[in-house]
């Protein structure tokens, strides 16, 4: 049976670390080790677990600086023990089944590298929505472009796989997750989605890091600028100014008094590439 590493990056959040950590020793395939991984908090998180103690046993890291959850999980992945690598943040909660399902499709699937799945977000007042639940079937660069960008809170990778990819870029505060589905296609891994059960809930709240529009923004157009060759390889010429257009509509759809004005602009922007033929709108 293969080893199971747990690795869960915090930054100075912990109202919810010990719930998550719950969910996690609530498995009814506990994984062999948790890792948390410190991205330089303000208050050293021991000191935090001295007081609230998790109720399994853990293994703290550090970060050298501080920098992105990229960073953070690519400090624990590279120490784990594990054979199996899933990854969680520290607000979120895994379903009780979710690694043994997941360990168990890799048994049984020795050509899958790795596995995700959909997830049901849950906000503050109540309210829950099925979230990213759409994803294709297996991670490719076409579907990584437009936006199917991997969820990392449901992932469960090999380790020879992290090692393939070198693990995620720790360069980027957001959408690290969309260059690693990139990645996994263009390195030919195999990575599927089990589209059932609910892998893992996700919370909802005003700390998420993908709420800063303008971050989100300027992490897009970096993306679309990097990958300017790939996406004119996959989608056609000029396919970089279709990118670029999606990322200012999305970004007028995080501002709303930006609406119309990006909308136009980026409506403009895609016309210019007429020979391309990546999607206009959101697809995911």
């Amino acid at each position: 049976m293969p080893l199971i590493s747990a690795v869960i990056p915090v930054h100075n959040r912990f109202e919810f670390l010990n719930e998550t950590l719950a969910s996690v020793f609530s498995q009814t395939r506990v994984p062999d080790e948790v890792l948390i991984v410190d991205d330089c908090s303000s208050i050293p998180v021991e000191n935090h677990l001295a007081e609230n103690p998790p109720p399994g046993p853990v293994t703290v890291l550090h970060t050298e600086r501080p920098g992105n959850a990229g960073g953070a999980r690519n400090r624990g992945w590279r120490h784990a023990k594990g054979d199996l690598i899933a990854f969680s943040d520290s607000d979120d909660l895994w379903e009780p089944d979710k690694t043994r399902l997941q360990s168990g499709y890799l048994e049984a699937h020795p050509e899958v590298d790795g596995v995700y799945g959909p997830m049901m977000a849950f906000f503050p007042d109540g309210r829950t929505q099925p979230w990213a639940h759409d994803r294709p079937p297996v991670v490719d660069a076409a579907t990584g472009l437009v936006d199917a960008s991997m969820t990392l809170p449901t992932l469960m990778i090999r380790r020879q796989a992290l090692e393939t990819l070198g693990g995620f870029d720790d360069s980027l505060a957001i959408l690290e997750d969309q260059v690693f589905a990139i990645e996994i296609g263009l390195k030919g891994l195999r990575v599927v989605f089990l589209d059932s059960p609910v892998a893992t809930r996700i919370r909802r709240n005003g700390q998420n890091i993908s709420g800063n529009a303008w971050q989100y923004f300027l992490c897009a157009c970096r993306l679309a600028l990097q990958y300017r060759r790939v996406s004119a390889g996959i989608y056609g010429p000029g396919s970089v100014l279709v990118h670029l257009s999606r990322a200012l509509k999305q970004y007028g759809q995080r501002k709303r008094f930006m609406g119309l004005p990006t909308r136009v602009t980026g409506s403009c922007m895609a016309m210019l590439s007429p020979a391309s033929r990546m999607p206009r709108g959101r697809v995911y």
